[in-house]
This record gives C-alpha cells, structure tokens and sequence, in this order.
C-alpha cells in the first residue's frame, strides 16, 4: 500500500487545542514543519492531486516528511484513496506517512459525522528519526504532560 503505518498515539481527542497541536508538533521534532488540523465535513471531498512539497527543503526533498494522523474512528463513508488504493478503517490516534513525491491522493466524506486528521509536514530530523523508529518499534505512545512515555 502507498500509505504506511508509522504507529498509535494513545491520547484524548475529544479536545483538541493549540496545546495539543504544539505538544504533537515538538514530539515529531520535524524542523521547519507546520502542523494542520483537518477536518472534512459529510457530503464534501477533495478531488485526487500530489503535493508539491520541497519548499520546506530545496536542497534535500527527500528529507521532507508528511505525517497523517487520524483524529476521530473510521465510520462507513470516510475514505482516502492514495493512488489507486482505498485507505478505510483507521482508529482514532493511529499515525501514518506517504511518500508525497510519488502520491496521488484524495480524499471524500460520505458519512454522517466530520472525519478529522492532523496533517504534519517538515524536514527531518536526528530527533524526529528517534521517535518515528521508537514509533514504529513500540507501536504506541501515550500522550501524556510528561516529558517521555514509552
């Protein structure tokens, strides 16, 4: 699949604020990096296109990472398409990542309630390279006001 499961972070969504949006911006460590909050209202969609994203680095876009992640369940009628493949069945908190240079995606809201995402785009990092492999190791991470909890 052209999407790929970097992890969960365990959290509260049913808040979300410019704290919590801060809060997951400094765990990624991505520098040069804007954190966006998405939220698809039902009977709307965003038609298939691929980003062009090396404004965040020029010199090395290879280095730039967009991070995705999934704020409320799955519910029948959310979807994404990334190329030619239906992305579906997400859990609240569940991270994920697509390599933009080579990604078509879209994305539509057929359902009854908003489908709501973080969407993260920077340049990485020795920091931010940590934690997407502690990330990917552990599985999980529980969002929590101390400073580590693996």
């Amino acid at each position: 699949m052209n999407i790929t499961k970097l992890g969960t972070l365990i959290g509260d969504w049913s808040n979300v604020n410019d704290e919590l949006l801060q809060k997951i911006k400094n765990l990624f460590n991505l520098t040069n990096s804007d954190i966006k909050l998405d939220i698809q209202k039902p009977n709307k969609l965003s038609l298939i296109k691929t980003d062009d994203l090396e404004h965040y680095n020029t010199e090395y876009p290879y280095s730039i990472k967009r991070i995705i992640i999934h704020l409320t369940d799955y519910k029948p009628g959310h979807f994404y398409c990334f190329d030619n493949e239906i992305h579906t069945n997400w859990k609240a908190g569940d991270v994920y990542s697509y390599d933009w240079r080579t990604t078509s995606y879209a994305s539509a809201n057929a359902g009854d309630s908003d489908r709501i995402i973080l969407v993260l785009t920077g340049v990485t990092s020795m920091g931010s390279n940590e934690f997407l492999a502690r990330l990917k190791r552990f599985d999980t991470y529980t969002l929590e006001l101390k400073e580590n909890t693996w």
